[in-house]
């Protein structure tokens, strides 16, 4: 049997979370050889951000450690992240962002008529150029998808991950993640 390769993932939240570990299942049982090990800043700002990195860097630092975090507040610049993260450090890794947060990046895995109706909705409250902010997107979101935060709306299959390929590389589609292509390359990698 091969050997398990581990990525440690700083996420924001019970969210990113739950995507986690669904992934992680969907991987074993089609027997990639890496895993994803999760670990919650809880929230997306800056500092919390960089302390978890810190703090889980210096109890493993051989393994590859990502940050996965939503782009809203940096974007906004909100208590001023986005100016916090243009001047970090040389040591922290550039972020794997989801533009512009989470329910974004799960509408990439939808069908086209879900992720049009979700892009128009995102269209007319301006959102890609001041994202919404959770108390506007949130009751939208769950309308169309029926989602709650911490949860996952759907079990992954190779559907949807082909799905998050291809509405990621189209340009007519407005929602990205860096997190999507990282992942896109590892199991490029791994089939190669």
């Amino acid at each position: 049997m091969q050997q398990q390769h581990i990525h440690i993932i700083v996420c924001e939240g019970a969210s990113e979370y739950a995507y986690i570990q669904e992934l992680n299942r969907f991987l074993k049982e089609n027997n990639f050889p890496f895993t994803f090990v999760p670990s919650s800043s809880d929230g997306g700002k800056y500092s919390q951000v960089i302390k978890k990195y810190k703090r889980i860097k210096k109890d493993n630092p051989r393994t590859e450690i990502l940050i996965w975090i939503d782009y809203d507040i940096y974007k906004r610049n909100d208590n001023k992240n986005g100016d916090h993260y243009r001047s970090k450090p040389r040591g922290i890794p550039d972020f794997l962002f989801s533009y512009f947060n989470f329910e974004d990046f799960l509408t990439l895995h939808m069908k086209e008529n879900c992720l049009e109706t979700w892009q128009r909705i995102c269209s007319s409250n301006n959102h890609f150029l001041s994202p919404m902010h959770a108390i506007i997107y949130e009751p939208l979101f769950k309308k169309i998808i029926g989602y709650e935060k911490g949860t996952m709306p759907f079990q992954i299959t190779e559907e949807h991950l082909n799905r998050l390929w291809k509405n990621q590389d189209d340009s007519r589609i407005l929602f990205h993640c860096d997190f999507a292509i990282f992942l896109k390359n590892l199991v490029n990698e791994t089939q190669s």
